[in-house]
């Protein structure tokens, strides 16, 4: 057993737990996704033996790799860019998709799904910063393209937003920044009252992520240790 991702396992849980007590939450209520790109099968094996059973992966081809190599009860989380040429793998490997933005992809992902005769989690990826270099819809096309995806894409199970905000940056911008999240993730749950799940937290800000309603957490390097 690797003692390093034991001990940042038991930290970074005490830190979710103190955090969600912060806010009034419970415990039960965040889910925690290891963020596996790029890291050995075998620091994968190490954090599935203390307990985590969520991995996300960036790269199709990767994630295809691990998912045939790893224990089959893995849940596999596709955080990355999509790929038009790659939607076969994500759709035969993985269990969620973090990352739907365009009506092509959740149409090519939906018609690689009923191939697999498979149903995927879906999250919609919002630009909420509007960063030229990052992928994700516009806030005010998520309510709308939200809507597009639930009536004609089935084997998608629309769950909630995804997010990457800014990293560095100061202090009343992420606070600014999570604000509109919350707002944006309400009017989602006003039309789609199923779409319950945030995801949105990585290493540097899943504390204040949880304040602002954050289902899902990933987090990489400093949990699993720094990438190969």
């Amino acid at each position: 057993m690797h003692k390093g991702i034991a001990d940042k396992f038991v930290a970074i849980s005490s830190k979710i737990k103190a955090a969600c007590e912060k806010a009034q939450r419970s415990n039960d209520e965040i889910r925690l996704v290891a963020v596996s790109k790029l890291q050995p099968i075998d620091v994968i094996n190490e954090a599935y033996a203390l307990g985590i059973n969520n991995f996300g992966e960036n790269y199709a081809k990767e994630l295809a790799e691990k998912s045939s190599a790893c224990p089959k009860d893995i849940i596999w989380h596709f955080i990355g860019p999509i790929q038009s040429n790659k939607v076969g793998l994500i759709a035969k490997h993985a269990n969620w998709v973090h990352s739907i933005d365009r009506e092509k992809i959740a149409r090519k992902l939906n018609d690689a799904l009923e191939t697999e005769n498979k149903k995927i989690h879906a999250l919609v990826q919002v630009n909420i910063d509007r960063e030229e270099s990052k992928s994700g819809i516009l806030p005010e096309e998520a309510v709308d393209f939200s809507n597009e995806l639930m009536a004609h894409y089935p084997n998608l199970i629309l769950e909630g937003l995804m997010f990457m905000p800014k990293i560095n940056t100061s202090k009343k911008a992420k606070i600014d920044t999570m604000r509109k999240i919350a707002d944006l993730q309400k009017k989602i749950l006003y039309k789609l009252p199923g779409c319950t799940h945030l995801s949105l937290g990585t290493s540097s800000d899943f504390e204040e992520s949880i304040s602002t309603g954050s289902t899902i957490l990933r987090i990489g390097e400093s949990l699993l240790g720094k990438r190969s």
